[in-house]
């Protein structure tokens, strides 16, 4: 099983920036040095670099002046509401089903909202510049073009999983740039953060003077694809506590490193990897269970989620719901929490719109989720369409099964394909006796009685 390890930085670290005030600055003028600062009473103005000149940004409003009552006037006082005005708070009804962060790690979990701040913004555009690596030991031989090709298609799969919240810009930088050390130097990309990271900084500062960072969200370190010595193992890059990279006065947190592999697993390599700095976590199994054969470290989800097993060959790589949710693709009222009797017609979660998952919140830390699965797009590969279900346990890291699939035969199916199940399979669960009472293409009708 391919090892593909996310480093995080695990030791506290904090740059406080003290701004400096100067004479009074003009937007576009020449400024001294890379992330310098001017204020005036009611701007910032940040030194970036612009192409290859070092000028003022346009500058943001940093404070307004606060209109002062003359002597004439009195403030006014905004009235209490009456008793018969009370106003009615506003109740999430999804709050019991999002999960907290328990698995003593956080950087990336199964839970906590909202996500902590340094991880990649999950919505909107996001700019991502792609740098391409070779080495002394292993000089690229395709064009620029041909090695981008190979990541290029990770930008429609986040359009598909996200229905379309997210613009994944790669922005590729047609130009091999020369490590100085040969590939096996660097090899394993995952070997330590430290290594990897300073792996990360020789590229970026090789390619700073050619690109302008100053509007980039995260990175892509392209290595020469046909180079066996930089290993198989293509790690993503989340940093915590300010030990990400400041480029053109743009901090940047997060990131992906490409190894040989990328050969094998194609673009949604990177899908996997960038979804990691977004907060998820791996789903696919950390250690051995017991199991004699490769399927073994898939024991938690077996062919679901590219979180899983991600290879557009697998039954179902894309997405689960709730992973969905956590990313803010789908909606709070797509979901439906609720510990009562109920039934409820779930909507394919390869599909726009409708409730994507049922969720049944249990101890605090954990939830039962049933969402619905069709043979569409990423998973054009499904073998049985169904009701997935599925336990959701934010006590457990990443590779530990924080997600725990329930197949109807483990002992035949193993990848799990025919876990997904239709009209008049049911399953009791912590409780719950979850049933599929209706099924066509609008999605699957589901019971949930307790006791």
């Amino acid at each position: 099983m391919r090892n593909r390890s996310l480093f995080f930085a695990v030791a506290a670290f904090s740059l406080a920036l003290t701004p400096t005030s100067q004479a009074a600055v003009k937007a576009g003028a020449s400024c001294p040095k890379v992330g310098a600062t001017s204020l005036t009473a009611t701007m910032k103005f940040t030194c970036i670099k612009s192409g290859k000149k070092l000028v003022w940004n346009k500058g943001v409003v940093t404070t307004q002046p606060v209109p002062q009552p003359s002597t004439s006037e009195a403030p006014t006082r905004t009235p209490s509401p009456s008793p018969s005005q009370t106003v009615s708070p506003v109740v999430d009804k999804t709050a019991s089903c999002k999960l907290p962060i328990a698995d003593g790690r956080g950087d990336v979990s199964i839970g906590g909202w909202p996500r902590i701040s340094d991880r990649m913004r999950t919505t909107g555009t996001v700019n991502v510049q792609v740098i391409m690596v070779d080495f002394p030991d292993a000089p690229a031989k395709m064009t620029p073009q041909a090695a981008f090709a190979m990541i290029s298609g990770a930008s429609a799969t986040f359009s598909e999983l996200s229905y379309g919240k997210m613009n994944y810009n790669l922005i590729p930088n047609y130009k091999w740039y020369r490590i100085k050390s040969n590939s096996t130097n660097y090899a394993p990309l995952n070997k330590s953060f430290q290594s990897h990271r300073a792996y990360i900084a020789e590229a970026l500062e090789m390619a700073d003077p050619d690109i302008d960072f100053s509007n980039t969200d995260a990175f892509v370190i392209l290595a020469n694809p046909d180079s066996t010595g930089i290993g198989d193992s293509g790690p993503g890059f989340a940093s915590i506590f300010g030990r990400g990279f400041t480029l053109d006065g743009k901090y940047i947190a997060n990131g992906a490193t490409s190894s040989h592999d990328l050969n094998f697993w194609k673009s949604i390599w990177l899908n996997h990897e960038v979804t990691h700095t977004m907060g998820l976590v791996d789903l696919y199994a950390a250690t051995r269970g017991g199991g004699s054969d490769y399927w073994d470290g898939h024991r938690y989800v077996g062919q679901f989620s590219l979180m899983g097993w991600s290879s557009f060959d697998a039954n179902a790589p894309g997405l689960l719901a709730y992973e969905r949710w956590y990313l803010d693709w789908l909606d709070d009222a797509q979901i439906e929490c609720s510990t009562k009797d109920t039934t409820q017609l779930i909507t394919p979660v390869e599909s726009t719109g409708g409730v994507k998952a049922l969720m049944i919140p249990l101890m605090g830390t954990k939830a039962i989720v049933i969402e619905s699965r069709r043979p569409i797009g990423l998973d054009k590969k499904l073998k049985k369409s169904g009701a997935l279900i599925y336990l959701v346990d934010s006590t457990k890291q990443s590779g530990m099964g924080p997600v725990q699939i329930y197949p109807i035969d483990l002992k035949n199916d193993p990848t799990y394909l025919n876990a997904p199940r239709t009209v008049g399979e049911s399953i009791t669960l912590e409780g719950y006796t979850i049933s599929v009472t209706a099924s066509d293409s609008s999605g699957d009708t589901v019971s949930v009685k307790r006791g």
